[in-house]
């Protein structure tokens, strides 16, 4: 089966741009594929297809790849019936997803992620999604995008989950890929990850469910921003420094290259 040619939504942190360094250090073997931060799912999605377990904390994320994943045909059919304009896109972002079905749920939430600012996912205080809408729109999958994507997750498992309880389901010869959203000293929060935040204590947490999971086999490999506190808790495993092109508050004609580091036990 060919892989998607793209992921279905835009993801804050995606590391999209790091996928040629990230397939150079994924093993050459494994039995499944964990991603306990899958966000826009980039590296799975470039892989060969594999059982995995993908997961994220963000329930609606989750709820989306859910629904796609086995009712393929009525997201394409019902994000096509929306228009794309400021108007409807306020008064979708609007609707409470509590009150929605679960398939509903998945077309707000897609149809916000294509046409929001950056492909931010952001809450307010009472968990509803805040994000302005976007002045610069990326096409929306086609019908076929989104087919060709429900047939490749198809063996996959997603959860909506702590990462620690899905860390501890790794076994001899899985393969657990990490990108954590960024929680070092001189990080702000701007909230782009929903109401849960990711801190530098998860860090210290974070390392001892990967040490566990280690010693039961599992092969891990970490990316994250090259930050004194994530050298300090890895310093006993493999650390290469990469350098990636970002842009400045988010705006792509302020880029700058950065460091990021990539921790592997293999």
């Amino acid at each position: 089966m060919k892989n998607p040619k793209r992921a279905l939504i835009r993801w804050a942190g995606s590391k999209k741009k790091l996928i040629p360094i990230l397939k150079r250090s994924v093993p050459e073997s494994f039995e499944r594929y964990i991603e306990p931060f899958c966000g826009s799912i980039s590296l799975f999605l470039e892989l060969p297809r594999s059982k995995a377990i993908l997961s994220d904390i963000n329930e609606e994320l989750i709820n989306f790849y859910n629904v796609v994943k086995v009712n393929p045909s009525y997201i394409s059919s019902e994000i096509e019936k929306l228009e794309s304009t400021k108007e409807n896109y306020y008064e979708i972002r609007g609707l409470n997803p509590e009150e929605l079905s679960r398939k509903d749920r998945a077309v707000r939430f897609f149809y916000l992620n294509r046409h929001c600012f950056n492909g931010v996912y952001r809450t307010n205080k009472m968990g509803r999604f805040n994000v302005p809408y976007g002045s610069k729109l990326s096409s929306v999958p086609s019908a076929d995008e989104v087919m060709e994507f429900s047939r490749f997750i198809r063996g996959a498992t997603f959860e909506a989950s702590d990462f620690e309880r899905i860390i501890s389901k790794a076994e001899r010869n899985d393969f657990i890929y990490l990108d954590p959203p960024y929680a070092g000293r001189n990080v702000k929060d701007r909230g782009e990850y929903g109401q849960v935040k990711f801190a530098e204590v998860d860090i210290e947490r974070l390392h001892d469910a990967l040490v566990e999971a280690s010693e039961k086999g599992a092969k891990i490999l970490l990316s994250y921003a090259d930050i004194p506190v994530i050298r300090e808790v890895f310093s006993t495993w493999e650390i290469e420094t990469v350098s990636v092109g970002r842009s400045v508050s988010g705006f792509s004609k302020g880029r700058i290259k950065v460091n990021e580091v990539l921790i592997k036990n293999f």
